[in-house]
């Protein structure tokens, strides 16, 4: 029998489970490319191929607490073992023991969980819960749908507000409420530990819809190389030689955390080679087209596979080394060191592929690539000005003489009014196809949007915390 304060599978609680995406073997085409720097076997395998695209599920849930600190969701006094990511012992043990009085919320309101505990970091918020938001709120059926979310920043706004999420209901989280009673709650697989390490359709759906918010425009690079610059976490040693190899190489240095989310995703799509240290920029490749390359550099004592795998889920061609790191410590602050021959000749390599691989894509694909805006027409956009009206605004004004137009005067003709005669139709009976509930559409197929009907229902500024 286990105890009352055991973990529960999620799947003992839950009193529905919606399947969004039943999963499906991968389609072959992309290539994996790991280097001779991948000596040891074991770390070998787990950047090789996956051969399935794995099931997504929303589980649906009764008289839930949430422990926000740290994302953890109970029932009773047993915590739900799924929604225990990157929780130490010591904290999980915190979290059963500390937990005050629950602040009780509307029953009237379905809750979704919109993250896990590491949403401020820009892959885990990418990857995990935007994904989890989105098919949350397409599924939704509960006439009062909420959201469940710390205070974000501008750049999290912004992810949701490409989808259409961002005037959602919510419930947002505050500094010292630790607990909150969910009457009626929703936790999705996204959220879990082993999501960054598996392939999903559906996740790759949400960065499609995420990316056809997004215009297409000129200038863009077609190799980019993804710096590290705004971080400490995990930086080469020589990183200001890696840029400068780069940059003679003719590769555009690019610092995602310095890009608005839009200009992110314009960047990696536009762009055919994408190099970079493993690190949270690289999630960007989520948004590349299909056919397109990665060379990902890892330091040796950190071989995550994550961002293979996302490679393989949007059909990128992924190649991979693994450099000497020294030190000790935390894995964040050890010290490595990329060998500046081998990623030039990796580069070398990588471009003759490259040439040899005519790029895929549709005929409406290369027209938005190559018709697309240049960037100061997208600037002026976004200023709100179209650039005609901005380059009419700045040349001088020029007097225009008024000319009288004498008035006209047209006679009214009158037309005799004809009678037609009306002919009764016999009613014909078509039977219309039913569009299939979201959770039985195919993967490929969006699913229906259901948010302006239920929002215009459900209005209620009153109570609505945003």
């Amino acid at each position: 029998m286990p105890s009352d304060t055991s973990e529960l599978p999620i799947a003992e609680i839950a009193h529905e489970v919606v399947v969004v995406d039943p999963g499906a073997p991968v389609a072959a085409g992309a290539e994996i490319d790991l280097g001779d720097t991948f000596t040891e076997p074991a770390i070998r395998r787990n950047f090789e191929r996956v051969e399935h695209h794995e099931a997504a599920h929303l589980f649906r849930m009764h008289d839930i607490t949430l422990f926000a600190p740290h994302m953890l969701l109970f029932h009773g006094r047993r915590p739900i073992r799924e929604t225990r990511y990157l929780v130490s012992d010591e904290e999980f043990a915190y979290a059963q023991a500390a937990r005050s009085h629950s602040i009780a919320q509307d029953p009237g309101e379905h809750f979704i969980i919109g993250s896990n505990r590491v949403w401020r970091n820009y892959f885990h918020w990418l990857i995990q819960a935007v994904p989890a938001i989105d098919w949350s709120l397409r599924h939704a059926i509960h006439r009062r749908p909420t959201l469940v979310l710390w205070p974000l920043q501008p750049w999290h706004e912004e992810t949701l507000d490409l989808l259409g999420w961002r005037e959602e209901r919510r419930l947002v989280l505050e500094e010292g409420h630790d607990t909150y009673h969910l009457p009626s709650a929703e936790f999705s697989d996204f959220l879990g530990s082993e999501a960054p390490y598996r392939l999903s359709r559906a996740s790759m759906m949400t960065f499609r819809r995420m990316a056809q918010g997004v215009p297409w425009s000129r200038g863009t690079a077609e190799a980019i190389y993804v710096a590290r610059t705004d971080t400490q976490n995990r930086v080469a040693a020589n990183e200001a030689e890696v840029i400068d190899l780069m940059q003679r190489q003719g590769v555009q240095v690019v610092v995602p955390g310095t890009l608005s989310v839009r200009e992110q995703i314009a960047t990696f799509r536009s762009a055919r080679l994408v190099i970079g240290p493993h690190g949270a920029g690289m999630s960007n490749i989520a948004f590349c087209e299909s056919g397109s390359f990665v060379y990902e550099m890892l330091p040796r004592h950190f071989p995550n596979a994550v961002f293979g795998r996302l490679a393989q889920a949007a059909g990128l061609n992924y190649w991979a080394d693994l450099f000497d790191s020294h030190g000790e410590g935390h894995v964040h602050e050890r010290g490595w060191r990329v060998d500046l021959d081998l990623v030039a000749r990796r580069l070398d390599a990588l471009r003759a592929r490259m040439a040899a691989t005519p790029r895929t894509e549709s005929a409406m694909g290369f027209l938005r690539r190559t018709q697309a805006a240049h960037p100061d027409d997208l600037e002026a956009q976004a200023a709100g000005m179209p650039a005609a009206a901005r380059a009419e605004a700045a040349l001088p004004a020029v007097a225009m003489p008024v000319v009288a137009v004498p008035a006209v005067t047209v006679p009214v003709v009158a037309v005799p009014a004809v009678t037609v005669p009306v002919v009764a139709v016999p009613a014909v009976a078509a039977a219309l196809p039913e569009t299939p509930p979201p959770d039985t559409l195919p993967p490929e197929a969006p699913a229906p949007r259901r948010g302006f009907l239920r929002r215009l229902l459900s209005r209620d500024t009153a109570d609505q915390d945003r």
